[in-house]
């Protein structure tokens, strides 16, 4: 998906919010705004959000000096959402289709995402009314045509304390089809919240699939930046879930079929699918 005018002050908002994130002073805030704004020229609008992000998130760093500022906020992240696994596993198995259900479990934690998101969720707060939101756009049919004959799975990951609600999907996809192979693929390096090796491990994504990492620290799927051992996975995979507005905008426009699994927080994703802001998406692009 290319970049609109709309992206621009968004990634001004973006930098603030970071670099309060990583305890920068004022001043040090201001001249990250400096910093991108001589380099605003060079934003190409034929160019994916998160690439131009990569940018903004590795000046944050860099001014910084702290190559992962969000590392605390995952980690808390983390621990809540696994406090609240017996709920989600409460609604996964008092529906009469548990897999549609650990779908919209899945769709539900991705509004954990504090690149699209101006505060912190309050994940007790949210929980009831986004496992029961509409669903707008939900190629569930398709889905489940699909897995049946899948002997390969990847899932791309994106951001911290979401990361457990794919648990629950994992979990529930290896009772259903054990011999689907399933590779759970992460940042490379920090970026934003999104989750890398580190916080996949902590919470058990392990157990259900091989972790992998992306090689890369951009905040979506840029492919011509991970990794061989992605690339060639992502080529050869049955089934791609990608999860998150940040793989989204990468991959949208990819010569494959693809499940991309959201919740649309932006106003740009919302004109892209014409669907209104808070929507859950399960949508099948092939």
């Amino acid at each position: 998906m290319r970049s609109y005018l709309d992206c621009i002050p968004c990634f001004f908002e973006q930098a603030i919010r970071a670099g309060r994130m990583a305890d920068l002073s004022d001043e040090k805030i201001l001249e990250l705004l400096h910093r991108i704004g001589e380099n605003l020229r060079k934003i190409k609008l034929s160019d994916a959000p998160p690439k131009t992000g990569k940018f903004v998130y590795g000046l944050v760093n860099e001014i910084s000096g702290n190559s992962d500022p969000y590392r605390k906020v995952k980690i808390e992240q983390n621990r809540t959402a696994v406090s609240l696994l017996p709920k989600l596993f409460d609604f996964v198995d008092s529906s009469s289709d548990r897999l549609n259900s650990a779908l919209k479990v899945s769709a539900a934690g991705n509004i954990i995402d504090l690149g699209a998101q101006k505060q912190i969720v309050d994940l007790n707060g949210f929980l009831d009314k986004v496992l029961n939101i509409e669903h707008r756009l939900w190629n569930y049919a398709e889905f489940l045509d699909r897995i049946k004959s899948a002997k390969t799975l990847m899932i791309l990951g994106d951001n911290a304390g979401e990361i457990v609600f794919d648990k629950v999907l994992l979990s529930v996809i290896k009772e259903l089809y054990p011999k689907i192979e399933i590779i759970y693929a992460v940042r490379g390096f920090p970026t934003i919240n999104d989750a890398t090796n580190e916080d996949a491990i902590s919470v058990g994504i392990d157990k259900f699939a091989k972790v992998l990492s992306n090689g890369s620290n951009a905040p979506g799927t840029l492919l011509d930046e991970v990794s061989k051992e992605f690339a060639s996975n992502f080529e050869k995979s049955d089934i791609i879930i990608s999860k998150g507005q940040g793989n989204y905008e990468t991959l949208d426009d990819v010569n494959r079929d693809i499940f991309f699994v959201m919740t649309i927080k932006c106003e740009v994703v919302e004109r892209h699918l014409g669907l209104p802001s808070g929507s859950s998406v399960l949508y099948y692009k092939h």
